[in-house]
C-alpha cells in the first residue's frame, strides 16, 4: 500500500517543507511552556516530495510518482485529537512566476486521491465502507509559497485550486511563512478570505 510505504520511508520529526535556498514554510509550535509537548493534541507529518537524493526518490516511488509526473514540493498531514477530519495540505514553492503551480498541486491531489481509493478498494469488502468514510473526512488544502507575485496571479491561482476541491489556499512569503492557521483553520474565516479577494483584487 502506497501510503503505508510512505510512512515507513519518509516519516520524520520535521515540521517544515523546504524550497530552494532559504525558502521554507513551517508549522510553529502551539505550546511554549516548559515540560509540555509543543504540538500537544496534534499530529503533523511533513513529507518532502521533490528531494533529489536517493531518499527523495524512495519517497516518490512509495507514492507511485515518476519523474514524468507533475508533482508539488511537499505534503503535510495534519490532525487534531478531538476532530475526525484529517487535513492533507499540498505545498508548492515558487518565485514570482506561479502560473505552473496550480497544475502541479492539482495533479498531485488527483494522483493521491486515486491512490487512496485504490487502496480502499483493495481491502476486504467488509472494510471498504469504513475506509470510504475516512477518505470523505479528508480536507484538502494548498500552500503556494511565492516571492512577491502579483495580486492577479495569486487570485487566479487560488480560484483554480478552489475549483478543483481545495477548501483553503494560503499564499505565504518569506516574511510570513507559518502554516499553523491554514492547517488548523483558526483565524482563517472563509468569508473573510472571500471578501479579501473579492473582485480579483486584494485589499
Amino acid at each position: 500500500m502506497s501510503f503505508s510505504r510512505l510512512l515507513l520511508v519518509a516519516a520524520s520529526s520535521k515540521k517544515s517543507i523546504a524550497g530552494e535556498g532559504n525558502d521554507k514554510v513551517l508549522v510553529s509550535p502551539k505550546i511554549s511552556l516548559p515540560g509540555r509537548d509543543a504540538y500537544e493534541g496534534e499530529v503533523i507529518l511533513c513529507f518532502q516530495l521533490d528531494e533529489r537524493t536517493d531518499r527523495g526518490k524512495q519517497i516518490r516511488r512509495s507514492l507511485g510518482i515518476t519523474e514524468e509526473n507533475q508533482k508539488c514540493d511537499g505534503l503535510i498531514f495534519y490532525a487534531q485529537d478531538e476532530k475526525t477530519e484529517r487535513v492533507i495540505c499540498l505545498v508548492e514553492m515558487k518565485g514570482t512566476n506561479i502560473s505552473e503551480a496550480p497544475g502541479q498541486l492539482i495533479a498531485t491531489k488527483d494522483h493521491l486521491e486515486k491512490l487512496l481509493h485504490d487502496e480502499c478498494n483493495s481491502l476486504p469488502e467488509e472494510c471498504r465502507s469504513d475506509c470510504r468514510k475516512q477518505i470523505a473526512r479528508i480536507i484538502w488544502k494548498a500552500c503556494l509559497y511565492h516571492h512577491g507575485s502579483s495580486d492577479k496571479d495569486l487570485v487566479d491561482a487560488q480560484r483554480k485550486l478552489k475549483d478543483q476541491g481545495f477548501s483553503d489556499v494560503a499564499t505565504p512569503t518569506a516574511a510570513s511563512n507559518d502554516l499553523r492557521s491554514l492547517l488548523s483553520g483558526k483565524g482563517r474565516d472563509p468569508r473573510d478570505m472571500a471578501r479579501k479577494y473579492k473582485g480579483g483584487k486584494r485589499r
